[in-house]
């Protein structure tokens, strides 16, 4: 086993450098499709005490194109959206298969991330908010950076993650080559399916911090009761293949106690105002290319968030929209005619060095 001990270094602005905490004991690669799919894992350094995970998938064929680095949404994590060990279950491997560098991470508080210890009596803590989350997105950011030696990543984010790449990509453009959000809320006031599930009864302007965990709990049902919701037809298996559907959520909930899933809670909260127009960023702050995909059948996004990105981002030097017409809000590991192959080729045709 090779273990390699934290250096930290620090910039005049005080601003603690990541580096690397310790390559895991998990090097291994696989013949997929005639190729070598080889997957190294690390944790890296965010915010002190904080420790982000991080894989990285390569293969034999590879582009000139920009690493991508893929980030979960508020449920599951990084591992169990994108990179399932089962045909049709790895978004990272089937774009690596063609010929992209791909990362996948786990937010703080996500699977085998670690996380600051959260007051859970002070129900109005944003647990896991923009700003932190930021800094882990920064800390793998600059990981990359250095070990590929490239200046600029494209940032791939899923529902919330959409919002954080976004939120990042708004501080820091000039190390993000693009910015791909997949089912992601934005910053317009609209209709909402759970706006009546999170707003206050006192006052629904504001969250319910009162009756909301700090935490996120769901059991693998309810994992995969919030895919239903999202896929119009009472057969699911027409949308996903039911063992890939029990993979996902055994997954999912595998990393946690009693195999519940427990994550940081605060994307709720902000994703809540962000759904009333009151958000975390701005269209306007956008100055990087941008890629938005949305699911015709997501029940997280709105069509209202598409058409406001389309009319406020002034400031991008590219912007393209696509609606994958059967879409969930799962699309990536939905069955390849559901919007899964689109999904792949629309990612790989995006994803070019900035000029």
């Amino acid at each position: 086993m090779t273990v390699i001990y934290a250096i930290f270094a620090t910039e005049p602005s005080g601003k603690i450098m990541w580096k690397t905490l310790f390559v895991l004991p998990l090097l291994f690669a696989e013949l997929a499709s005639g190729q070598t799919i080889k997957r190294e894992d690390f944790m890296i350094a965010s915010d002190p005490g904080v420790r982000i995970f991080v894989r990285e998938i390569t293969g034999r064929k590879r582009s000139r194109k920009p690493p991508i680095l893929l980030l979960h949404g508020g449920g599951s994590g990084a591992v169990a959206s994108f990179d399932l060990p089962v045909a049709g279950g790895s978004l990272a491997e089937d774009l690596v298969k063609q010929g992209q560098h791909v990362f996948i991470m786990d937010a703080r508080g996500w699977e085998t991330s670690t996380c600051p210890d959260y007051d859970t009596l002070k129900r109005w803590t944003i647990a896991a908010s923009s700003v932190e989350v930021s800094h882990d997105i920064d800390a793998v950011v600059d990981f990359i950076r250095e070990r590929t030696k490239t200046k600029q990543i494209t940032l791939f984010g899923w529902a919330t993650g959409g919002q954080w790449m976004g939120y990042y990509a708004c501080i820091y453009p000039n190390r993000v080559a693009a910015l791909i959000m997949l089912n992601s809320l934005y910053n317009e006031k609209a209709p909402w399916d759970f706006t009546d599930a999170f707003r206050s009864p006192l006052d629904t302007s504001q969250f319910n911090y009162a009756s909301t965990h700090v935490y996120r709990k769901a059991s693998k049902t309810q994992l995969l009761e919030s895919w239903n919701k999202s896929i119009p037809d009472a057969d699911k298996s027409k949308w996903r293949d039911p063992a890939l559907a029990e993979l996902y959520a055994a997954t999912a909930v595998g990393f946690y106690e009693d195999s519940i899933l427990a994550v940081p809670g605060g994307y709720r909260a902000e994703a809540f105002y962000t759904a009333q127009g009151r958000g975390q960023w701005h269209a306007k702050e956008i100055r990087v290319p941008i890629l938005y995909i949305r699911g015709a059948n997501d029940n997280w996004s709105r069509p209202e968030d598409l058409l406001a990105l389309q009319l406020r981002l002034a400031n991008t030097p590219k912007k393209q929209f696509v609606t994958l017409p059967e879409g969930s809000h799962h699309v990536f590991l939905d069955r390849p005619e559901k919007g899964r192959t689109q999904l792949i080729q629309e990612i790989i045709a995006f994803n070019v060095k900035r000029k």
